[in-house]
């Protein structure tokens, strides 16, 4: 009698047999019944760690149904669609998405804290493309001692800007740098940022208090600040 034969673990399974297995599990997912992760987080491993331009390409093709509806949900749709098609979207929500996880050595434990990274990627891919065509030059620093301004805009795209380059060297750790980009650049709120990045902040608690060191540093470095985008 032949005896039954094992699955293999996802580490063995062909690319191809992966494709296979994470396609159920997402439709499953999708459904909110229970799934295992274990299939897609291996093509993902494979992708980012293994830099395998095949198992990037099947990522895309598996995650793409997923930005397409994230899309067609968002508040700023019909802005949003006004100024790139869809395909651009989703074609910048990955390219974000492979930076990020390629430059900050993302590691992602779950299917669910993946896609929520993927999520932020467009949410941020739409924000700057609705910036960048609503302003037609970066804004002058605001005067926040006359009053009247309770946050810092930061324009167009994290790291590639002037404005953000003088900010980021005033702040002193990561994690306000981190803050700093998808509060004031994302347009996130504290909970949202908590739901996007499991793992990477304890609380919306310490995402306010990171606010504040935040704003209490850009306040007593205005004048440096204003004096090096003079000069940029």
């Amino acid at each position: 009698m032949m005896g039954i034969q094992m699955e293999r673990p996802p580490g063995e399974m062909t690319l191809a047999e992966l494709v296979a297995s994470c396609t159920q599990e997402m439709a499953k997912y999708r459904r909110k019944e229970p799934s295992n992760d274990q299939y897609c987080l291996e093509i993902l491993r494979r992708a980012i760690a293994e830099r395998n331009e095949h198992a990037w390409s099947m990522l895309q093709r598996l995650f793409s149904e997923s930005i397409r509806l994230w899309i067609g949900r968002h508040p700023n749709r019909e802005a949003a669609l006004r100024h790139e098609n869809e395909q651009n979207y989703v074609d910048d929500t990955f390219r974000r998405f492979w930076q990020a996880v390629s430059d900050q050595k993302l590691y992602f434990s779950t299917l669910g804290g993946a896609l929520s990274y993927l999520h932020l990627c467009l949410n941020c891919a739409i924000m700057d493309t609705l910036r960048a065509f609503s302003r037609s030059s970066v804004e002058a620093l605001p005067d926040y001692a006359q009053g009247g301004h309770e946050e810092p805009f930061v324009e167009d795209r994290y790291h590639e800007n002037e404005l953000w380059d003088v900010i980021q060297t005033i702040l002193p750790g990561e994690k306000e740098r981190r803050v700093a980009y998808l509060h004031f650049h994302c347009n996130l709120k504290p909970r949202e940022i908590v739901r996007y990045c499991p793992g990477e902040f304890s609380s919306e608690d310490e995402i306010y208090r990171l606010k504040r060191n935040i704003m209490e540093r850009i306040l007593r470095n205005a004048d440096k600040i204003r004096w090096r985008m003079s000069f940029s």
